[in-house]
């Protein structure tokens, strides 16, 4: 039996999710959260074999979810289930320890499978996002700059500490320094004013 904590924070989404799961074979909801504190504690108290997983939750990302489950419930695999797709979001959820991304919309039987899958120790990836990384593995590294590293190189370039361009942006600080660290690996940077002299000259401000 695949025991699975389901986290969305729409009461009828959630609810769908779990009729849809509960219907599979061999699997079963044992718990459902809203919010990411929701999320850490249902995962430390039940270790399910998967946590279905949501990236907008009400009280921050489901991104800064991914972590603490995973060092509560070491064998927990999970899979982020969203709307939202895009290089940044996918490449932040699987480096963090996400085995799978699966867009909503999908069919209940790829979502099914893919949980399954997850149970297994497998990775799948929404077909359409694995176009877009293929896409975007085959371009320049450095013309990989997404939208939101792109912002925050701005935001740097106009002097703005880390703090402040979360601030800004209303995230982490912690996010903003994950994403300086790519873009400095990006651009072969060694410091933040070396990143803004290299991405001036390329035109990628």
């Amino acid at each position: 039996m695949i025991r699975i904590v389901v986290v969305d924070d729409h009461p009828v989404v959630r609810d769908g999710i779990i009729a849809n799961l509960q219907a599979a074979e061999g699997i079963a909801v044992v718990a459902a959260a809203s919010d990411v504190a929701g999320a850490v504690r249902l995962a430390a108290q039940h270790h399910p074999d998967v946590l279905l997983l949501d990236l907008e939750l009400p009280d921050g990302s489901g991104l800064d979810v991914i972590a603490p489950v995973k060092a509560a419930s070491p064998k927990t695999q999970i899979v982020v289930f969203t709307a939202y797709g895009g290089e940044e979001r996918v490449s932040a959820a699987l480096e963090r320890g996400a085995a799978s991304y699966v867009l909503k919309g999908t069919s209940s039987d790829v979502l099914i499978a893919s949980v399954r899958a997850a149970a297994q120790g497998e990775s799948r990836l929404d077909s359409q996002i694995a176009s877009q990384l293929v896409a975007s593995l085959r371009a320049p590294r450095a013309a990989r700059l997404t939208v939101r590293e792109r912002e925050i190189l701005r935001l740097v370039a106009d002097g703005l500490s880390n703090r402040s361009i979360a601030e800004r942006l209303g995230i982490s600080e912690r996010t903003v320094k994950y994403h300086v660290a790519e873009i400095l690996g990006r651009l072969g940077a060694e410091n933040r004013a070396q990143a803004v002299s290299i991405a001036g000259r390329r035109g990628l401000l």
